[in-house]
């Protein structure tokens, strides 16, 4: 059954920018450099804590001619990061002061200290004092940002869709668990381990419209291949449509469009980002899985050069 957060994926129509923000301001490592198994002409990044722990990593699509997001709902409207303190909250204040970054201030969310920001293409993003003990290593921009201010993991996503009864239950036969603890008539929360899936009822006709800006996708982790090949039996045996079971080369997944036409993937993290290059220089080169290595020259010729 699903136990954690995997990582979350979304859309950037600038890599640059977008490898910019989440490695100089953020301060999240680049671990992977490769490019979208399903399109090559456009990149996928990775970033993460230092060695690309489970539950660490939100990744982007680059798709250069996407129009801006479209907000409404059934959508992943945010995307939540963990830190340990309320003073990690005011460090990345003053940080998102000193760069410019939009942010709304210091708040509560369910309950938690939380300060939602956006990047400059207005993606949807918070970091929520939550501190749990946890298997990662953070990373911290050279130095800039001291360990104990540091992001450490994805904490969750808020989803907001019209029937939030309808995607909860997909979510409670995946083996999410409600929150007994939150009490509201219009959102539910469901807990996968330590993480947390905040759905919030919007029942306005206005459907939100990808681009860059939005959120494509989350993952959820699942511990091992066999309870992968269990949840795909139990969904087939519910009638849900799904990908069936895919080699991602990094970790093996399956994908289901979980009532609200929200993607949602279950990850196996099968080999891992160590598997083509070594923890020292995560995220350098353009990593390919094999199937992909044979056609490295004309991809590489659709791609520019990124900084380090």
């Amino acid at each position: 059954m699903i136990n954690q957060m995997h990582h979350v994926s979304a859309i950037t129509k600038d890599i640059q920018y977008n490898n910019h923000f989440f490695t100089k301001i953020l301060g999240l490592r680049r671990v992977k450099k490769t490019v979208n198994q399903d399109d090559t002409s456009m990149y996928h990044l990775f970033y993460a804590d230092k060695i690309g722990s489970i539950g660490t990593d939100m990744t982007f699509f680059e798709i250069k001619n996407s129009q801006p997001v479209r907000y409404g709902t059934n959508a992943i409207t945010m995307t939540i990061f963990r830190v340990q303190s309320i003073e990690a909250l005011q460090f990345f204040e003053d940080r998102f002061n000193s760069f410019n970054i939009r942010h709304e201030g210091i708040s509560k969310y369910s309950g938690k200290d939380a300060l939602k920001f956006y990047d400059v293409e207005n993606q949807r993003m918070m970091l929520i004092v939550d501190p749990v003990e946890e298997d990662v290593v953070p990373f911290g921009n050279n130095g800039e940002i001291v360990e104990k201010y540091r992001i450490t993991s994805i904490h969750g996503v808020e989803v907001t869709v019209q029937y939030q009864v309808a995607f909860t239950e997909t979510l409670k036969l995946l083996g999410g668990i409600v929150d007994e603890d939150f009490k509201n008539q219009d959102d539910t929360v469901i807990k996968i381990g330590d993480d947390r899936i905040y759905v919030k009822e919007n029942r306005s006709p206005m459907i939100e419209q990808q681009g860059y800006g939005s959120v494509h996708h989350f993952a959820v982790n699942v511990d091992s291949l066999s309870e992968l090949k269990e949840l795909e039996n139990l969904l087939n045996d519910e009638h849900y449509v799904n990908s069936g079971i895919v080699d991602r080369h990094y970790f093996t997944s399956l994908y289901i469009n979980i009532p609200g036409n929200i993607i949602v993937e279950l990850a196996v993290h099968t080999n891992g980002f160590t598997v083509d290059e070594p923890i020292e220089t995560l995220g350098k080169k353009l990593s390919l899985p094999p199937f992909l290595e044979e056609n490295r020259d004309f991809i590489e010729l659709y791609l520019k050069d990124i900084e380090v």
